[in-house]
């Protein structure tokens, strides 16, 4: 093999490994506008973090063609402070990279994703093993999650309380 088919070889290899670097990042920078947006509008709410309750819950979103906007469900796990919170700040959280993150141009499929707001000091009371919430994680309104829905990273923020 001469020298430039050897140059060749090597620039294309390189060239190989770069797009999919490329395309990794690009695919991470779309979770982490949906993660930066989250971790930076919510405010944990007081009453739950002076009890040390942690919030697992599943977001379940769709988008509303009529009303142009995103609809948003919580499961049967979600603290209705939690809920609160959430609708508060729902219109500073970008869905749309969420879409385009897992490329699907059909918006009419909802998307689930898990929150997990973790707390520093967890209360015996949530340790609890008889506590709900794992088997609420995804029910909604009492049934459990059947339908067609996509699944993607799920939200994660850590709370230091006393």
């Amino acid at each position: 093999m001469s020298m430039d088919m050897k140059k060749l070889v090597m620039i294309a290899a390189i060239l190989m490994c770069t797009v999919h670097i490329v395309y990794s990042q690009d695919a991470y920078n779309n979770w982490s506008k949906l993660q930066s947006s989250f971790v930076r509008h919510i405010r944990y709410p007081i009453d739950l973090e002076k009890a040390s309750l942690p919030s697992f819950f599943t977001l379940k979103v769709q988008y509303n063609k009529k009303a142009k906007q995103y609809d948003l469900e919580f499961s049967d796990s979600a603290h209705p402070l939690m809920i609160k919170e959430i609708l508060r700040i729902k219109d500073k959280l970008d869905f749309d990279v969420v879409y385009k993150d897992l490329n699907i141009e059909n918006h009419d499929i909802p998307i689930m994703i898990p929150v997990e707001i973790k707390i520093a000091r967890v209360s015996h009371v949530f340790s609890d093993p008889k506590s709900k919430v794992s088997q609420d994680l995804y029910n909604f309104k009492g049934q459990q999650a059947l339908s067609d829905f996509w699944f993607y990273s799920p939200l994660v923020l850590m709370v230091i309380n006393n």
